[in-house]
């Protein structure tokens, strides 16, 4: 199991997601930024985390971790996309300068836009 990895031209940004320790252990060795040892050893199972320019970076990097093994349903998995779909939004939308309102299009578009490709490459099935 490696990690998922998608590009976003109009934020200028690489977006990564893990779902379980292997695909952590080799994003860790892909961006020297993330810790080694896995989320989970620091007692977090999910989170995003965005590095604008971190250790040389070509571009910001936001890295999405959502531990398969933490979550026993599929509506678990879908309220953790969602959840961290928003704070990445919010990262990426702050990185260019985008203040988010009461009532923000942009940011709507881009948490429905993360929580569906984060939910596509979950690799959540019915027997997970």
């Amino acid at each position: 199991m490696s990690f998922h990895s998608t590009t976003l031209e109009v934020y200028g940004a690489e977006v990564y997601l893990a779902t379980a320790k292997p695909a952590w252990r080799a994003l860790a060795r892909r961006i020297k930024a993330l810790d080694k040892a896995p989320p989970e050893s620091a007692g977090l199972a999910t989170f995003a985390t965005f590095h604008p320019n971190d250790d040389g970076l070509v571009r910001p990097v936001l890295v999405i971790w959502l531990d398969r093994a933490m979550h026993k349903t599929m509506a678990d998995v879908i309220n953790t996309a969602a959840h961290e779909a928003t704070h990445a939004a919010s990262h990426l939308l702050n990185h260019i300068g985008h203040t988010i309102r009461e009532s923000d299009e942009p940011h709507a578009y881009l948490v429905g836009w993360l929580t569906e490709w984060i939910w596509d490459n979950a690799e959540w099935t019915a027997d997970s």
